[in-house]
């Protein structure tokens, strides 16, 4: 029998063997016979922050996984995964409001990283603070601060794991810019020379953490790898530059049977 696939979202509107309803602002704006087929589906694609919750609650299996939904965006919960997982990741702490912020210089040497902490573009709002002056910018305009210690990188990886074990991975070559803020710096992802441990380890977080759909952004010290943050919108960034795009590599995946 074949698998019944349903989506809410629109981004597999072209995949035939997806069902697509579309995102409405109620559930009462669907009809019986499109709720019956959101009870049965064997999988719902994409069933957005609006009802992705509620189809957890019922046991289905969605895809994107509902831990994708529920960390995306949030810093303070991938911090707080990353050390329940016990995997390599930089020292980062959190401090709110005016008191506490007054003891980041003493507790972390410049440079250092800060982050916006919630509601932020993955990937983006990234901030190499190198001196008081930077901090203070930051301080006024992010709270609560979040603050990672800085890697010195000898390369950079990030690794895609689709459905939990499907890896794609790929390194970056940066070009360094004098902005303090990340997303400005420019550079080119390559899909030579990817260290299969890196590509291991994310595997295995998103195994153990049940992310179906994450981009696991991490550096290589020349000791060790280092976990910097989980994205879960890598095709907004400039991850396409590597190869497929998201939707296409769903797409593939679901021809296959994997999904």
């Amino acid at each position: 029998m074949s698998r019944i696939r349903v989506a809410i979202g629109e981004q597999l509107k072209t995949c035939p063997q997806i069902i697509t309803l579309g995102l409405r602002p109620q559930m009462a704006d669907y009809t019986e016979q499109e709720r019956r087929l959101l009870r049965t589906a064997d999988m719902i694609f994409y069933p957005t922050d609006r009802y992705v919750d509620f189809f957890a609650t019922l046991g289905k299996e969605t895809f994107p996984s509902v831990n994708c939904y529920r960390l995306r965006g949030n810093r303070l919960k991938h911090t707080a995964l990353l050390r329940l997982l016990n995997v390599p990741h930089p020292r980062t702490r959190v401090y709110y409001g005016h008191k506490q912020k007054r003891e980041i210089p003493n507790e972390f040497a410049f440079p250092f990283v800060a982050k916006k902490a919630r509601e932020a573009a993955d990937g983006k709002q990234v901030f190499l603070i190198n001196n008081r002056e930077q901090l203070d910018w930051y301080n006024q305009h992010f709270n609560p601060a979040l603050i990672q210690e800085y890697v010195t990188p000898e390369k950079e990886l990030r690794v895609i794991v689709l459905n939990c074990d499907t890896p794609f991975g790929y390194r970056r070559n940066v070009i360094r810019s004098d902005s303090m803020d990340s997303s400005s710096r420019k550079g080119i992802w390559k899909t030579d020379d990817v260290d299969p441990e890196g590509v291991e380890l994310a595997k295995t977080i998103a195994r153990d953490a049940g992310l179906s759909d994450v981009a696991v952004d991490m550096v290589f010290d020349g000791s060790r790898y280092w976990v910097l943050e989980l994205n879960f919108l890598w095709d907004e960034t400039d991850s396409h530059q590597a190869g497929p795009d998201r939707i296409k590599f769903v797409a593939e995946m679901i021809d296959r049977g994997e999904l």
